[in-house]
């Protein structure tokens, strides 16, 4: 597995959220300017699934939700491909899928409140409203479902994925007979490979609303075999939910049952009329319907959860994304130059105990001058190495030759700093 955080197109990819069937859900990073970074969603399509067939519905659903805009939808920006990856990215939604709160619940031995179920259907038929009318798109979601519906720690209740969406947009067209969606959550109509509209959505939201206010599973088919699971999921027999949840109230009742009606005629027309349906049994059993409920109910059960996911979104926003865009952005240090060593005017070798008598050597920092003749004939650089057209120095055979060639060395120095003629002691000196 690949190490994270890691560079992904313009975005960081900090750590995998989920693995579908289809695709990868990763935790991201947006942002070029240190303390600007967002936290956002990755969802690509797996590169070993990538054939053309899903690299279409992947685009068709990234045409689709790049339209659309509600506060009960996912906000998804932008979209595109990665060295040969398509992705979409969406906002970062701070709560739990519907799924998720069930199961904690069940764990917790915790009702879901009827106040946090109705409000969540009639949020859902709210923005389902909003789609299946938008422009001229003709949209259907067809797979409403626990797991793609998010409530926020704040109260938002948002919809999201529309991987099995249809619209005109959709260039992938399901085969006729073709079954898409989870099994427990589809409308007959689905299963018998009909054609899906919006009343197709209303049914499969009043399955997730009984489930909610019974916290019971509608049709039990997990048991079944596939082909005895078809059969039930294509001729439902509608029970009400207050046959497993005695305090329902007649009037819920039947909102439920009307939306749940086997054959679509006898449904909700539309979202909307579900919704303002539900508006109506809110004001008379539940008047304290709103998302405060739902802020009860995430604090009550996921009160470790927000805590240490509050915590790990700081950490990666002030520690994580600042020092890896810091490593990876840094540019390599420059190696070392090494500066060529300068011959030096008044470098000597080591003087033995015998030449100590003689004037000491006097460095010379001025620009050098030409030498001339005389000068070459004594001039080393630093390492006694000979330089470029110099003539070699006769090694000293005694103490009065060692003496004598210091003292033209000093000549030599003077001549170069100032030019001037060279006094007559040091001359003398023999």
């Amino acid at each position: 597995m690949s190490a994270f955080p890691r560079h992904f197109g313009k975005y960081l990819l900090l750590r995998p959220l989920a693995k579908g069937g289809m695709g990868e859900i990763y935790m991201a990073g947006l942002g070029q300017i240190g303390g600007f970074e967002k936290l956002c969603v990755i969802k690509k399509v797996l590169a070993e699934k990538a054939d053309p067939s899903k690299a279409k519905r992947f685009l068709d659903e990234a045409k689709v939700v790049l339209r659309l805009s509600h506060s009960a939808l996912v906000n998804t920006f932008d979209a595109g491909e990665v060295e040969g990856e398509f992705y979409i990215a969406m906002e970062m939604v701070e709560g739990k899928d519907l799924r998720e709160v069930w199961n904690r619940c069940v764990r917790q031995r915790q009702r879901i409140p009827i106040e946090v179920a109705l409000h969540v259907a009639r949020e859902v038929a709210r923005v389902l409203a909003y789609v299946h009318s938008y422009g001229d798109l003709k949209l259907v979601h067809r797979d409403i479902a626990p797991p793609n519906i998010l409530l926020g720690y704040n109260g938002d209740v948002k919809l999201t994925d529309f991987g099995l969406a249809r619209s005109v947009l959709k260039q992938e067209k399901t085969q006729p007979g073709v079954v898409f969606g989870r099994a427990a959550y589809l409308a007959p109509e689905q299963a018998r490979g009909e054609e899906a509209d919006g009343r197709t959505d209303v049914y499969t939201l009043a399955i997730v609303l009984w489930e909610l206010l019974t916290g019971q599973q509608y049709l039990p088919i997990s048991g079944l075999d596939p082909s005895a699971g078809l059969a039930l999921v294509r001729h439902p027999k509608p029970t009400p939910p207050s046959i497993r949840a005695p305090w329902i109230a007649p009037e819920l009742d039947q909102v439920v049952l009307r939306a749940l009606a086997p054959d679509r005629q006898q449904r909700f027309q539309s979202a909307e009329e579900f919704r303002l349906a539900l508006s109506d049994v809110i004001a008379k059993v539940a008047p304290r319907t709103d998302p405060a409920r739902v802020v009860e109910l995430m604090q009550a059960v996921f009160q470790d959860v927000i805590a240490k996911e509050r915590a790990e979104r700081e950490h990666l926003l002030k520690d994580v994304i600042p020092a890896f865009r810091a490593s990876s952005s840094a540019p390599p240090a420059p190696a070392a130059r090494k500066t060529p060593a300068q011959p030096s005017v008044a470098a000597e070798k080591p003087r033995s105990a015998s030449q100590s008598k003689g004037p000491p050597a006097r460095t010379v920092h001025a620009t050098p001058k030409p030498p001339s003749p005389a000068e070459q004939d004594n001039q080393e650089n630093d390492n006694g190495m000979r330089l470029p057209g110099v003539t070699p120095v006769p090694v000293a055979v005694d103490g009065r030759l060692a003496r004598r060639e210091a003292a033209l060395r000093v000549l030599a120095e003077l001549a170069a700093e100032d030019a001037e003629p060279t006094p007559a002691p040091v001359q003398a000196r023999k």
